[in-house]
């Protein structure tokens, strides 16, 4: 090969890309909120672009036979291509080359929703610790003025409650809001029907609904829930109230900018739902040690009064997630 045209892309500085990537079709699930940048050796990240737990994405390339790092096709981003550590998500069914046309719709993820709930009435109830997720969103309109006195500083918050499996998701959602879903461009979502006291009672329990969370929640895991947005959302804050009202709120509140193990909030758990429950939650936590979210296992049918214990145990056991985390406060650090 002639020297110029080594030297050429040297200048561009694809060089080094280009020698650590290698094709690879498959598909990955986002378990953290972690950074996708455009190196797997520096931390340009044009755009702050970030995973969102729960997501698939599409793996183009690994950097190597045993890989440390996945490239994904973010389509919303520029550019698109994008590296993330193996360790944000887990790996899921393989997907078609990019020559390829996109494959056929999964019926597990396009079926009608069943009556009363989602396939064999298990869910996940996702509750958030809004000051950890602020600290790396800060430009989000639900963080940016968010104090200790706000409700959310000291309480979960909701982000979704999920019919099970992962996979099912989208049902008999249109090709292209599922895509606006699932490039980040929410506000293009059909806004969930709900009555004005569902609505204020959500506001209050979701503040990422300022950034439409609640469009997507109600697009990507409320179609398959079986029944209409306004129930879908009265449980789930139902649930969340239940779980706002106990020995697990309160060991939280009382331990902000302290750090919990997961056997502490376990036990928290097994006190306030009886005992075992604490195994059907697993803690999730960001890079910087913050807990981000707890995931609670739920399993049996959902209605109004459910008893969120009632719902707990039934649930299969849950690995643990990390091993513990920093309560953040609201505001610039712990």
């Amino acid at each position: 090969m002639h020297l110029s045209r080594l030297l050429i892309p040297l200048a561009l500085g694809l060089w080094p890309l280009a020698l650590a990537a290698e094709p690879f079709a498959g598909s990955l699930i986002a378990e953290r909120d972690c950074p996708a940048g455009i190196s797997t050796k520096h931390r340009e990240n044009p755009g702050e672009i970030r995973l969102m737990p729960g997501e698939r994405y599409r793996i183009v390339a690994r950097n190597k036979p045993q890989p440390t790092h996945y490239q994904l096709r973010i389509e919303s981003a520029r550019p698109k291509d994008r590296w993330i550590e193996v360790a944000c998500g887990r790996l899921a069914a393989a997907v078609a080359a990019e020559s390829q046309p996109p494959p056929a719709a999964n019926p597990a993820t396009t079926a009608t929703p069943a009556k009363g709930g989602g396939m064999a009435d298990q869910y996940v109830l996702a509750a958030s610790w809004q000051p950890a997720f602020c600290e790396t969103h800060p430009r989000r309109p639900e963080c940016q003025d968010q104090t200790p006195d706000r409700a959310d500083a000291r309480q979960f918050s909701l982000h979704g409650l999920w019919p099970q499996p992962i996979g099912r998701a989208y049902c008999g959602v249109a090709p292209a809001t599922r895509a606006a879903a699932q490039s980040g461009d929410w506000q293009r979502l059909p806004a969930p029907d709900l009555t004005p006291a569902t609505r204020t009672a959500l506001t209050q329990v979701m503040p990422g609904a300022l950034s439409d969370l609640d469009r997507h929640e109600w697009t990507k895991h409320g179609t398959c829930y079986g029944t209409d947005a306004d129930t879908y959302f009265r449980q789930s804050i139902a649930l969340l109230a239940q779980l706002n009202g106990s020995a697990v709120q309160q060991l939280f509140a009382s331990n902000i900018g302290k750090r919990l193990r997961a056997e502490e909030v376990r036990g928290a758990f097994d006190r306030a739902f009886g005992p075992g429950s604490g195994e059907r939650v697993r803690l999730e936590c960001d890079p910087n040690g913050l807990i981000t979210e707890l995931r609670i296992g739920l399993k049996g049918p959902i209605a109004d009064r459910s008893a969120l214990g009632g719902l707990i145990l039934p649930a299969p056991t849950r690995t643990q997630g990390c091993r513990g985390g920093w309560v953040d406060r609201a505001g610039a650090g712990r």
